[in-house]
């Protein structure tokens, strides 16, 4: 006879009672229903955005903002739309599509990168996930964050390529050299560029590059200076400088209030915004874990 060792008030059974395995069950259906219609709700509006654009070359950007509009989306979720759908090509929507198992938006927007090497990797990746999940039954969904591991970019960084090809789009510009700092090796090089050197006449964004590549190696600080401007300055005052700035820029957002989002049905803006109170919260849990111990906030009394 074996001998089960029960936690004082504890149950040896699963946890939950058939009644919440059925309604668990329910709306977990309907969540994978939702999500698999989300997915071709976007392939169809990645269409209907590329019949636009190339019926009217010339002013696509314009007809694509009104229509944006008119569905009260972002303009930029639709031009996303259109390059995933493109990329992704005929037979990959169909055979996701077709498949029982599912494949969420972000493992596609995740395979479909514009460099065509790396996009036939992910893709093949992809593909021999979902193989696998459809023989094992299990899970009815795939996992983007193991997708995105299983590619080796867990920490969520795209390959040099893809960074560089995105250097034209003027918002991503200070993410893009934020990224490229993190190899003195490579920034140098990348600095050299034309549209790098372009964006350095911003002299925000050339402190903020140097600042990041502080120390850099003795052997590369004159061509650093060369490139982005020596400047001497104290490197905790100008880290604290940095953090305020960035600190002012991110509070804008909360300039939005509650109204503001009334009549907005983009369902990327909705995803945003959970992800950034997820993120600035598991932020702020890590950071003030490093604060010293003599400096503690009292509540008011």
């Amino acid at each position: 006879m074996e001998n089960v060792w029960i936690q004082p008030g504890g149950t040896t059974g699963p946890g939950y009672t058939e009644d919440q395995l059925r309604r668990a069950r329910t709306f977990a259906e309907t969540d994978i229903r939702a999500s698999r219609a989300q997915l071709a709700a976007r392939f169809g509006l990645g269409d209907v955005c590329a019949e636009i654009a190339d019926g009217t070359a010339p002013g696509a950007s314009i007809a694509l903002e009104q229509l944006a509009h008119q569905l009260g989306y972002a303009t930029e979720t639709l031009e996303k739309y259109l390059r995933v759908t493109r990329l992704a090509g005929t037979a990959l929507r169909e055979r996701l599509l077709a498949s029982a198992v599912h494949v969420p938006w972000r493992c596609v927007t995740t395979a479909c990168v514009t460099d065509p090497q790396e996009r036939a990797r992910r893709i093949t990746l992809l593909l021999e996930l979902l193989d696998t999940a459809e023989r094992a039954g299990w899970p009815v969904s795939l996992d983007a964050a193991q997708y995105r591991l299983t590619l080796g970019l867990a920490s969520g960084a795209e390959p040099p390529a893809e960074i560089v090809a995105q250097l034209d789009r003027e918002e991503v510009r200070e993410a893009v050299l934020a990224e490229l700092t993190k190899s003195p090796a490579a920034v140098l090089a990348v600095l050299r560029e034309p549209a790098v050197r372009e964006v350095l006449k911003d002299q925000d964004v050339a402190r903020y590059v140097r600042a990041q590549m502080r120390p850099a190696p003795s052997a590369d600080e004159a061509l650093l200076d060369e490139l982005v401007g020596s400047e001497e300055r104290d490197p905790h005052a100008d880290w604290t400088i940095r953090y305020f700035g960035l600190v002012h820029k991110a509070r804008e957002i909360l300039l939005l209030g509650p109204e503001d989002f009334v009549d907005v049905n983009d369902p990327e803006v909705w995803e945003s915004v959970e992800s950034i109170r997820d993120s600035v919260a598991s932020w702020a849990d890590r950071v003030l874990q490093q604060r010293p111990r003599t400096i503690r906030l009292l509540a008011g009394k």
